[in-house]
């Protein structure tokens, strides 16, 4: 398997798909998950199935929002399946929150792009910076781990503009990006690069009343 087909179809749970054994095995091993702990699972599956029904009936776009690291994972997943089933038809209707922090972002976001050309589906990103990288580092402090963020915030920009202009340089009529940034140098950077491409109804830009980098 390659490492996009892996990236594309490694989900041990899935929200549209019977499980299969080797799944549920996987999943017993690795996460200690119980019995209780599937049957919550499927009722989230349910629930999040009717969710998607209802989004794509309506034409409703779906903000998947992104979290610490310890869920982000299980958050990844499901919104990356949420994106196969819903992002088709030229619609992009689920938009995933990526958080620019985090040094594993360099390689993730490319990934994303990469896949939703060779999958065909409709790239939906939100580019956010993140908002945990006190918690963060502490936790990975008490583990011994590397911190999942960057050391500075020159790097955290550098990752964010960085990505932004790979995923508009790459974009297609029917994606959709979401500039969450207060950051004044990453929205005009954004707004020249969409104008050059043409994409200016693709390149939208939202911020939240209060905060900033």
């Amino acid at each position: 398997m390659s490492n996009i087909s892996r990236y594309v179809n490694g989900h041990v749970l899935r929200l549209y798909a019977e499980r299969t054994e080797l799944q549920t095995k996987i999943a017993q091993v690795l996460g200690g998950l119980s019995e209780q702990d599937f049957a919550d699972f499927d009722k989230f599956a349910e629930r999040v199935d009717k969710l998607s029904s209802v989004a794509s009936n309506h034409n409703c776009h779906l903000y998947v929002d992104a979290e610490q690291t310890f869920i982000q994972a299980a958050i990844e997943s499901f919104g990356q399946q949420m994106t196969h089933k819903l992002n088709v038809g030229g619609r992009a209707l689920v938009m995933n929150g990526y958080q620019c922090y985090l040094k594993r972002m360099a390689k993730v976001i490319p990934m994303e792009v990469r896949a939703s050309h060779e999958y065909d589906y409709s790239l939906g990103v939100k580019l956010i910076r993140g908002a945990y990288m006190n918690e963060e580092r502490e936790i990975a402090a008490k583990a011994g781990l590397e911190s999942p963020v960057w050391e500075s915030l020159e790097e955290t920009h550098a990752c964010y503009n960085a990505n932004m202009q790979h995923i508009i340089g790459k974009m297609r009529p029917k994606d959709l990006l979401l500039v969450a940034s207060h950051n004044q140098n990453s929205c005009e950077l954004a707004k020249d690069l969409a104008i050059k491409r043409d994409l200016v109804k693709n390149v939208r830009f939202g911020q939240l009343k209060g905060f900033s980098d």
